[in-house]
């Protein structure tokens, strides 16, 4: 779940609020809120722009994301340049397998016992856990974790999820490369890159960069190395002081 706003200044004060060190969390690493400086800059950053990212994308997208990349840079940027963004191939499938794996191992307690729904029509114990689960979910659900207890089963486990879990590592240090070289990559909202941050646990912003012929908006990414939510919220703010598509209701 993400912070959504009507512009930068929403999100990151939403941001500011749910932020911090959670004591029943295990795995969190923040020890602070994060704290968002209203003026700050983005100078002198590096812009990325992977120009494989945008097959199969309508031109009309392609032009207003380097559009918005262009403003960007002049905003104050030291370079903009184009490269070719590594394994975007396989970050949508890796994508579907973890998701589906780590579904149908989250959703097993929603047996109508211990968690979640319970059928009025289960008369058993059998019932109980195949009406509750068979009502409770919805169909995207139930694909999910049937996909997910598949490639989890003893037969395929390493042939799909332990595969996955490789290539997300391949990904992730990808990445990492890619930022020695770039502070923020500006991309297009597309379903391959956004698969990609997600399986790296990425910030990103997503912010409206235009409009189709349609009338519906274009949407612009931008990512950042880990922990990197004060440039990326500092580059948005700057974009959006430049720029109206955010104040326009379609």
């Amino acid at each position: 779940m993400s912070p959504a706003g009507q512009d930068i200044e929403d999100c990151s004060a939403l941001l500011s609020i749910i932020s911090g060190p959670d004591d029943k969390d295990s795995t969190c690493i923040i020890k602070e809120p994060f704290e968002f400086n209203s003026t700050g800059k983005s100078k002198n950053i590096r812009i990325g722009f992977p120009v494989n990212c945008f097959s199969g994308v309508d031109e009309e997208i392609k032009t207003a994301v380097f559009a918005a990349a262009k403003e960007i840079e002049t905003a104050g940027a030291s370079s903009l340049e184009e490269f070719e963004m590594p394994l975007m191939d396989y970050a949508l499938p890796v994508y579907e397998i973890i998701e589906a794996a780590e579904a149908g191992s989250n959703l097993a307690k929603y047996d109508g016992l211990k968690f979640g729904y319970r059928s009025d029509n289960a008369k058993t114990l059998p019932d109980i856990y195949r009406l509750s689960r068979s009502e409770g979910f919805g169909y995207e659900v139930k694909r999910k974790i049937m996909l997910g207890s598949f490639v989890l089963s003893a037969g395929q486990y390493n042939i799909y999820y332990k595969k996955a879990l490789q290539v997300r590592s391949m990904i992730k240090d990808s990445y990492k490369k890619l930022f020695e070289y770039f502070d923020i990559i500006v991309s297009p909202v597309t379903s391959d890159i956004t698969a990609s941050v997600s399986l790296t646990g990425l910030p990103a912003v997503y912010l409206p960069c235009g409009f189709d012929k349609k009338g519906l908006p274009i949407g612009l990414q931008l990512i950042g190395s880990a922990f990197s939510e004060n440039l990326l919220i500092n580059t948005a703010r700057i974009y959006q002081t430049r720029t109206n598509f955010h104040k326009i209701n379609t």
